[in-house]
């Protein structure tokens, strides 16, 4: 319809600067392995980028699992996430251009190599917990410090200007840091000196899936019910064969007698060792010999 119109895109990211994978196995789902003490994480090259005709499909990615860590029966829980960053505010000042303008400081070296925060969330630790309180960062930039006089008879105080030349510290704005109209005596919190936090990109919501690994699916269970079958009286094998006449699987049967010879059990078995002799082609010749 005229004049609507979308605002939202598909986000484009880096799996490795943008994206943690985590994953979790259990065998069942009332049981837990020794090998999965807590979530592990997971090489975000599994993360392959989709392709139509016109080349890379924007925030489309398949996801091809490692077969040397999937390779066992049972259920996978798999979290992808944004990359979250453990760090430390190096400070918490203002502009000495502009006084007025207050943010938080952090060490490029802290964070793997993404100098552009713009856009990330700030996530504060309450005790080891962390806590409801978030800020969003809305402007980014090299700085570097520098010293100015507050007022007469105070000593020095270190504040920031911004730069276009190589430095070790980013300067960032967040919101909401200024007081607001009707509670003027108080100012938000944004943090403070040496402070643990948690940055966190905004480019996608996370992601939970469950992945079960199963020894049969639809199509191996529809060959044991209505597949190709056939019984051989003479070794007492019965051989069942998929939909392109290969043999899937073969097993032993026999009757359990008493001492008199009377039969009490039918049984059959899992065979280990196939008989390659009951290919399909070979019993339908001999049949039709």
């Amino acid at each position: 319809m005229r004049g609507i119109y979308g605002t939202v895109r598909a986000a484009n990211i880096d799996p490795k600067m943008d994206v943690d994978i985590l994953y979790y196995y259990r065998p069942t789902r009332s049981t837990t392995s020794d090998e999965f003490p807590t979530f592990m994480s997971l090489d975000t090259s599994c993360l392959v980028k989709s392709e139509d005709e016109g080349g890379t499909i924007l925030g489309l990615f398949n996801l091809a699992l490692p077969l040397d860590k999937f390779n066992k029966k049972g259920i996978y829980t798999i979290y992808i996430r944004p990359k979250e960053l453990n760090v430390t505010i190096r400070d918490v000042s203002v502009l000495a251009a502009y006084p007025d303008v207050k943010g938080v400081v952090f060490n490029t070296g802290d964070l793997n190599g993404d100098d552009d925060l713009t856009g990330y969330r700030i996530e504060y630790f309450d005790g080891n917990e962390r806590s409801e309180t978030v800020r969003l960062i809305t402007s980014s930039h090299r700085c570097e410090a520098v010293l100015a006089n507050v007022a007469d008879g105070f000593p020095q105080e270190t504040r920031y200007r911004l730069t276009d030349s190589s430095s070790d510290y980013i300067f960032c704005t967040v919101t909401p840091s200024t007081e607001t109209s009707y509670k003027s005596n108080y100012a938000p919190y944004i943090g403070k000196a040496n402070e643990k936090v948690v940055l966190i990109n905004t480019k996608f919501d996370p992601l939970m899936l469950e992945i079960e690994m199963v020894e049969h699916d639809a199509d191996t269970i529809s060959y044991m019910i209505e597949g190709d079958q056939v019984r051989d009286r003479d070794n007492a094998i019965i051989t069942t064969y998929n939909d392109d006449r290969e043999i899937y699987k073969q097993q032993d049967y026999y009757t359990v007698k008493n001492e008199l010879g009377v039969p009490l059990y039918d049984v059959k078995q899992k065979r280990e060792n196939i008989d390659g002799s009951q290919a399909y082609d070979n019993v339908i010749n001999n049949i039709k010999e």
